[in-house]
């Protein structure tokens, strides 16, 4: 095999990955667009992950504090008193109402778009 054609054999191998990157990041962005959508979902917080997650334990008296726990938002509803969060283990969690979390631990879990975050809805 002559040098043109192994430069084009290695081009072409190299062109093949950059789109299998290039379409992954585009999944991760619209996946990423979905999460933040979200008004139902999951998160399966750690509190070392981000300062909403101890903030969170703050606004609903959790005490002593858990270091990993389950929270359900359900925004779903356009009344208040149906919008609710689920807090703690997954089969006996504890429900509060989403007006109870401050405003910013509430746009910290809507804007959450890490990997332990999952639509339900």
């Amino acid at each position: 095999m002559n040098t043109k054609m192994k430069a084009l054999i290695f081009f072409c191998i190299l062109l093949f990955a950059f789109s299998l990157i290039s379409c992954s990041g585009v999944k991760i962005t619209t996946k990423t667009s979905d999460l933040k959508k979200a008004k139902y979902f999951r998160i399966l917080a750690d509190a070392d992950d981000n300062r909403i997650f101890s903030k969170l334990q703050d606004d609903l008296r959790i005490d002593p504090k858990m270091e990993r726990y389950t929270v359900v938002v359900d925004i779903r509803s356009g009344e208040p008193a149906q919008q609710y969060v689920l807090f703690g283990d997954e089969y006996n969690p504890l429900r509060f109402s989403w007006t109870q979390l401050s405003e910013d631990v509430r746009k910290g879990l809507v804007n959450w778009t890490g990997s332990n975050k999952e639509k339900l809805d």
